[in-house]
């Protein structure tokens, strides 16, 4: 082996000393700061790359998630234009999806051990995902109860039938999944699994359900009113109570039977009582039937319910506590807390957002809420809990797609409340 000079190799030893011994170099300079007409074709090119940071392949969305954090271009201010560029942008859901199978069965995780049960699927006619305007889902649940998912399987796909028809008509994606014991899980679970194969449109996701599948929509309905836009319960017995005051959040289409069963009337009529006495959209139709689907109810329902979807930046936020719920946080206050929160109101007046009863932790925020172009207020009681600018961020946006799955009510902004 040749071996360098010795001269070669101290020379080499020297040019090392300054760095090994932690010497200065000579500083860098600066580099040149960017124009505003440059900073807005950053901003434009990322608005532009957001559903690659989002849904691409795991390589190219890296390389793009990279390429933007070294631009620097993520909590850049945003204007109240591009902040909207965004937002229509990311309305249109992901890109990429290929899977154009129109109907067939889906595997639902049932959250014991390694357990899946079965939910029959229809796409609207015609509907391309990737392509076309996201649609809405529609949760059919069927009666019961089931003794075990084999049965519960072969419910849904008859009770299915009803719906499909319906769920046509209104271009929704109709979902019906086998279930036994309490629903929360799969119904929970039938959305999440719909909402990565396809794109969702999370302000129209409805629940609808016959007997003990209406009974199902009743509970899992007003404790997620947030992440449903409404429900149609139809024959269903078992009183509710003060979960119902959470119907004001959002629209209840309720059938009833003039000739069931006393004990499924009854418990019906005070549940219509308590939904009345809540607020929120309620439809209340006495059939001259029994314990019946009531065909042409579904297709009302469901029409009914196509128009009135979820109000994510409501202004007038009631929210009763219920344990039931599955996730912290309720609409646009408290996203990323832990576990139901405390019963509280939160009214919007302008830019000044007035909470009673439980105190908050934080809140996301839009255009759509408030004027982010001017400060902002935030009360509990009569105790200010914030005042000032907020500014509006891609970050935000993209980072709430991405944890929550809901591209159709995206936040820019956000406080983190003392």
């Amino acid at each position: 082996m040749r071996r360098r000079p010795l001269l070669a190799v101290f020379a080499a030893i020297v040019a090392a000393l300054p760095r090994l011994a932690g010497a200065e170099e000579a500083p860098k300079k600066d580099p040149p700061k960017k124009t505003e007409a440059q900073t807005a074709k950053d901003v434009a090119e990322a608005i532009r790359l957001a559903p690659a940071w989002l849904w691409a392949d795991a390589k190219s969305r890296a390389e793009v998630r990279k390429a933007l954090e070294a631009r620097e271009v993520l909590d850049r201010p945003l204007s109240r234009a591009q902040a909207k560029a965004l937002l229509d942008q990311l309305a249109n859901g992901n890109p990429f999806l290929t899977d154009r199978t129109n109907s067939g069965v889906l595997d639902i995780p049932t959250g014991k051990d390694r357990e899946t049960t079965k939910a029959n699927f229809q796409l609207p006619p015609g509907y391309k995902p990737g392509k076309d305007k996201p649609p809405g889902l529609v949760i059919a649940l069927h009666g019961g109860p089931q003794p075990d998912y084999k049965s519960a399987i072969r419910i849904a796909a008859e009770e299915y039938t009803y719906w499909t028809g319906p769920a046509a008509k209104q271009k929704f994606i109709l979902c019906s999944p086998g279930w036994t014991g309490d629903p929360t899980h799969v119904v929970m679970e039938t959305l999440e699994t719909a909402a990565k194969r396809w794109s969702i449109d999370r302000s129209r996701v409805y629940m609808v359900g016959h007997s003990a599948g209406g009974v199902a929509s009743f509970m899992v309905g007003p404790p997620n009113a947030d992440r449903f836009a409404g429900i149609a319960p139809f024959v269903c017995g078992m009183e509710h109570g003060d979960r119902l005051k959470n119907a004001w959040n959002f629209g209840v289409y309720h059938v009833l039977g003039k000739k069931d069963n006393a004990f499924f009337l009854e418990t019906g009529r005070k549940n219509s009582e308590k939904l009345r006495e809540a607020g929120g959209p309620v439809e209340i139709v006495e059939k001259d039937g029994g314990h019946d689907v009531f065909p042409d109810e579904c297709d009302k329902s469901l029409a009914w319910l196509a128009a009135r979807p979820r109000n994510f930046w409501s202004k007038d936020v009631r929210w009763t506590r219920d344990d039931a719920r599955t996730s912290g946080g309720f609409l646009w206050v408290d996203p990323e807390a832990k576990g139901a929160p405390g019963t509280f109101t939160a009214r919007v007046e302008g830019n000044t957002i007035t909470f009673t009863g439980a105190r908050p932790a934080g809140i996301v925020l839009s255009d759509a809420l408030v004027d982010l172009d001017k400060p902002v207020v935030v009360k509990l009681g009569a105790d200010t809990l914030f005042e000032g600018e907020v500014k509006r961020t891609l970050r935000v946006a993209l980072e709430w797609v991405e944890a929550r799955g809901d591209f159709s009510a995206v936040p820019v902004a956000k406080i983190a409340l003392p």
